[in-house]
């Protein structure tokens, strides 16, 4: 089988036509979903980037990878070889490609986050471009794929990763996208003017406030982003500028299908489309970022365009509202394609639903981010819980619990009105780090000492908001930290009490 994998970063499902976006930004992803399943509810297990990548790439959870953040002990992979040249489960592409698939990537991910161990997931890796930053373009990427395409179009067995960027801030795509996007139809009605007021309360990165905290407090793409956040029509530019490079990224997939097409493979190769994880606007305080355990931030698309199979799904049998992890897709390509499962993957299968079987229903998930704040979070069917372990430099609350099914942008906090389901979530969260832990100490708590590295300096934070009239943000953070267990011991770095 052909598969093409396309890995569409900070790509929020809600902001599609599959899953009921209403501004039509995304046709060609519709293209693709009308002989597809899409699943409602999958989430990557760790966020963001690189401990997505890093769990998709071992099909392990971050708390037994070891890569929880972005950098330093954070984004130190635990490889399991034992002192041996193989690694312990064995790497998702690489078992794939030892059982008769070849794989290939084109992306730019592995040295934008230093990721090296990404490499050895496929048997071809291609850089698109020589960026660093997340500013290679989808026609930069459509280039390189269509080049591999060619050459390979007429081989059986390849399964090709595209990894596109445009999503991802900043919204470098050419601006007038946005406003291709914004004559599409209106934004989305929340944030409204009363949300956005209350927010100006919360600090950190990527806040209402300090949106653009790390680059002096303005953009760099003033076309496509605000300044801040201050009121609705700021959010309206922010967003417009989102799905702009959306619906940019939406067109450049459609060059990719026609491609496709004119090579004579596009009805027999499977497209699977995902992200490594979402995108806050709003929910929590924070903004165009990535920084939570929180629903927009993990909640991912998946959808599966499958030869032979969905496309002989019943419209009304292709949509599937099971809890998923984005790491359940390694035993799912077993399955298909008939390969042996892993000992030690953390996945399941979800394959038994492209052929129109009921799939088990987990009775929960685990997720965790470690870039920006040392969060993880249980979601169930209706609620999720997140609780702080460090703070990072953002207002971040040290235990939460929403009912998104009723609450679906995380304003109502029923942590107080909720003990019992508080303390059933809290068992489920100690049983699960407890299960996967093992011999190994929990990541998390074995860095608490220096926190979450690379974008979170919250002594300098700190003495930032003091240096411009803040001294109420910068204490309330002191606080925050002293509550986890965290004092500041000098003016760079924090340690453990």
């Amino acid at each position: 089988m052909r598969i093409l994998y396309l890995d569409v970063d900070s790509l929020r499902p809600d902001h599609t036509t599959p899953y009921g976006y209403t501004r039509a930004i995304t046709p060609n992803l519709e293209r693709v979903a009308r002989d597809a399943a899409v699943f409602t509810r999958c989430y990557c297990s760790d966020s963001p980037c690189l401990p997505s990548r890093a769990a998709l790439t071992t099909m392990r959870f971050g708390i037994r990878n070891g890569v929880i953040g972005h950098h330093l002990h954070d984004g130190k992979l635990h490889d399991g070889t034992g002192g041996s040249h193989e690694m312990s489960p064995p790497l998702f592409g690489r078992h794939l490609d030892r059982n008769g698939t070849t794989t290939a990537s084109i992306s730019c991910f592995a040295d934008r986050h230093r990721a090296f161990f990404f490499l050895g997931n496929f048997r071809e890796s291609i850089r698109p471009s020589l960026s660093t930053g997340n500013d290679e373009d989808a026609g930069t990427v459509n280039r390189a794929a269509f080049r591999w395409l060619r050459e390979h179009a007429q081989e059986e067995n390849w399964f090709l990763h595209l990894n596109y960027w445009d999503p991802h801030t900043d919204y470098v795509m050419p601006p007038e996208w946005a406003a291709r996007a914004a004559a599409l139809g209106p934004p989305p009605g929340w944030p409204d003017e009363a949300a956005i007021a209350q927010h100006q309360a919360i600090y950190g990165p990527h806040s209402a406030t300090d949106l653009h905290a790390n680059r002096g407090g303005r953009t760099r793409v003033p076309a496509t982003m605000p300044d801040q956040i201050r009121q609705r029509a700021d959010f309206e530019k922010l967003i417009n500028g989102y799905d702009g490079a959306i619906h940019y990224w939406d067109y450049h997939l459609g060059q990719l299908l026609d491609e496709l097409a004119r090579l004579g493979i596009l009805d027999e190769t499977a497209i699977i489309v995902s992200a490594d994880h979402g995108e806050s606007f709003g929910e929590n305080g924070s903004y165009a970022e990535h920084g939570l355990a929180n629903e927009p931030t993990h909640r991912i698309p998946l959808i599966v365009r499958w030869p032979g199979l969905t496309d002989r799904l019943p419209a009304e049998r292709r949509r599937c509202d099971a809890l998923l992890y984005h790491l359940d897709l390694g035993p799912s390509l077993c399955e298909l394609l008939g390969l042996p499962m892993p000992a030690g993957w953390d996945g399941t299968s979800w394959a038994p639903f492209l052929r129109g079987e009921p799939i088990p229903h987990r009775s929960a998930l685990v997720l965790g981010h470690g870039a920006h704040t040392y969060q993880r979070a249980v979601r169930t069917a209706h609620h999720l819980y997140i609780r702080t372990l460090h703070p990072g430099c953002f207002r971040a609350e040290p235990e939460q619990l929403f009912n998104v099914s009723e609450d679906p942008f995380l304003t109502r906090d029923l942590l107080e009105a909720e003990p019992e389901r508080v303390a059933e979530m809290r068992e489920t969260l100690a049983h699960w780090i407890k299960s996967r832990t093992g011999e190994r100490s929990d990541p998390m708590q074995a860095c608490l000492q220096q926190g979450p590295t690379l974008y979170s300096q919250p002594a300098a934070y700190m003495d930032w908001l003091r240096s411009v009239g803040r001294s109420r943000d910068a204490d309330d953070l002191a606080a925050r930290l002293q509550r986890c267990g965290i004092v500041l011991t000098s003016g760079k770095s924090p340690a453990t009490a």
